[in-house]
């Protein structure tokens, strides 16, 4: 387990390493719910089925647009802000944008919660006097309020998501992006993740070290080096 320890900067992937969940953000349900709150909120909007097939048609035309990014990202408020235009509604503000996607979030989880035995293992860490980071292929919009829910942002040195940065992993620019805020030596960085490609070949190839979670259950929060 000393091994675990050797690092100075360790940076976490979080959802499926840090933060269990499970969504589903095409069935009618997950709609249905949704289409009550922007109901209840004024929003004009079509009927369900053809509002779903235009957010996606649409979600999906942003990400085929072309990108300096091998592995682009898209800021999903602005697909909810060209179709709400669109439905005729008056200039909804960034932070309406902003609580209208994330009630899209609520609306298609069926649960969420931390791996057991994560803030322990964070607050070993920062006992030791390392520096922990998330570094998430996320939308701010849906995970800023889950971050803040298990306090994750107390327990971590900073959290970077891949909206704000026009790119995830495993590309290598969204790795310089945490490596140039600040300052890491590479060759004392982790990387620590559940996905081999995105987390630990993504890491690797950026000159990091990395640890593949192979291994993350219910019961512990397991490490296995790779």
């Amino acid at each position: 387990m000393d091994k675990q320890f050797e690092f100075d900067n360790y940076i976490f992937d979080l959802y499926g390493t840090l933060i269990d969940i499970h969504t589903d953000e095409s069935c009618d349900e997950t709609w249905e719910k949704w289409i009550a709150f922007l109901d209840d909120s004024g929003i004009k909007h079509p009927a369900l089925n053809r509002f779903r097939d235009d957010f996606f048609r649409k979600e999906k035309e942003y990400r085929l647009r072309p990108s300096i990014y091998e592995y682009p990202e898209i800021d999903v408020l602005k697909v909810y802000d060209e179709l709400f235009t669109r439905y005729g509604n008056r200039k909804i503000s960034d932070a309406e944008l902003f609580e209208i996607s994330y009630r899209f979030r609520v609306a298609s989880r069926d649960y969420c919660r931390l791996f057991e035995g994560v803030p322990a293992f964070l607050n070993t860490l920062r006992a030791r006097g390392k520096k922990v980071y998330i570094l998430s292929n996320a939308q701010r919009s849906y995970t800023l309020y889950e971050i803040t829910h298990f306090k994750l942002d107390k327990l971590v040195d900073d959290y970077l998501i891949s909206s704000d940065y026009g790119c995830m992993k495993p590309d290598k620019a969204f790795y310089d992006a945490i490596v140039r805020k600040h300052s890491l030596d590479r060759s004392r960085s982790v990387m620590l993740g559940d996905s081999y490609e995105n987390d630990y070949r993504g890491a690797i190839n950026a000159g990091l070290n990395a640890i593949w979670l192979s291994s993350v259950d219910s019961n512990t929060y397991r490490l296995k080096h790779q």
